[in-house]
C-alpha cells in the first residue's frame, strides 16, 4: 500500500525540516539563556537560536527554565511593614501562601518580587562615571529611576489597603542550601540563617544619601531573618536606616 508521503516525497521533507525547526525554537531558548554571560551571549548559541527567535517569539517559547531546573538558585521576596498611628506593626511577606491563594494568585506575586529585584538599580552614578562615560551614566539614572517608580507602587499600593497606616517595604533574598551544606548539617528551607537582607544603598563607601537613608526598605532587620553584619560601616547604616524608619520590631513572621 503506498501513502501520500511515498507519492510525495517532498511533502515528507517539507514536514522533517519543519519538525527539526520547531524542535530548534523549543530547545535553543533555553540553551541560550544558561549560557549568556558577563560577555553577552555565546556565539555559537547565538547563530543557533537567530534563524528561530521571531517564530518561537510568536508562539512564546523563548524561556529560560532555570527557575525548574535542580538547581534554580535563591528567590527573592518583599516585606512590608505597616504600621498604625500607635505604633503596632504587622509584617507581611510576598509572595505568601498565607495571603495569595490560589496558586496562579501566589506566582503571580512571586514574579512581582522577583521583577523587582530583576531591575533594582542601586543609588547613583558616581559623579566620576558621568563625566567618564555619560551615557552609562544617564541608562544608571533611567534604572534607578524605573526602579523608584516600581517600588513606590508597590508601597501606594499596600497603603491603598491599609488606609491610614504607614507602609515601608525592603528585598529579602532566599538563598537554598548547597548539597555539602544540606548533606553535613540539615536545616529546614525556612531556616532564618537562609534569609539575607538586600540592602538600598549607594556602591560609593561611606555615602549614605537622603535617599538611601529614607528608602522604603529602611526598616529593622527582618523579624524572620538575620541581618548581614558583614561589617562596621554596614551596620552603622543599618542603624541610621531604621531610626529613618521609626518603626519597632516584633514577633517572628511566619
Amino acid at each position: 500500500m503506498t501513502t501520500n508521503f511515498g507519492k510525495k516525497p517532498y511533502l515528507r521533507w517539507v514536514i522533517t525540516v519543519g519538525l527539526i525547526f520547531h524542535l530548534l525554537a523549543v530547545i535553543v531558548p533555553p540553551l541560550a539563556f544558561q549560557t549568556r554571560g558577563p560577555l553577552g551571549s555565546s556565539p555559537s548559541v547565538e547563530a543557533l537560536i537567530t534563524p528561530v527567535r521571531d517564530y518561537s517569539q510568536f508562539l512564546y517559547l523563548d524561556r529560560g527554565y532555570a527557575f525548574f531546573a535542580p538547581d534554580p538558585g535563591p528567590s527573592h521576596l518583599i516585606q512590608a511593614a505597616i504600621s498604625d498611628d500607635v505604633g503596632n506593626m504587622t509584617e507581611r511577606m510576598i509572595p505568601s501562601l498565607d495571603d495569595q491563594w490560589p496558586r496562579l494568585l501566589y506566582h503571580r506575586h512571586f514574579m512581582l518580587s522577583e521583577f523587582l529585584h530583576e531591575i533594582y538599580e542601586p543609588p547613583g552614578p558616581p559623579p566620576e562615571l558621568a563625566r567618564i562615560d555619560p551615557i552609562a551614566a544617564h541608562r544608571w539614572e533611567q534604572g534607578r529611576a524605573r526602579y523608584e517608580f516600581v517600588r513606590q507602587s508597590i508601597v501606594d499600593h499596600l497603603a491603598h489597603e491599609n488606609p491610614g497606616n504607614r507602609v515601608v517595604i525592603r528585598r529579602l533574598e532566599h538563598v537554598l542550601p548547597g548539597f555539602i551544606e544540606m548533606a553535613n548539617n540539615p536545616i529546614e528551607l525556612d531556616d532564618p540563617r537562609l534569609y539575607r537582607v538586600l540592602r538600598d544603598q549607594s556602591l560609593i563607601p561611606g555615602d549614605v544619601t537622603e535617599s538611601a537613608a529614607t528608602l522604603p526598605e529602611a526598616i529593622p532587620a527582618p523579624r524572620h531573618t538575620e541581618p548581614d553584619n558583614s561589617n562596621q560601616a554596614d551596620q552603622n547604616i543599618e542603624a541610621d536606616q531604621s531610626s529613618q524608619a521609626e518603626t519597632q520590631p516584633g514577633d517572628p513572621v511566619q
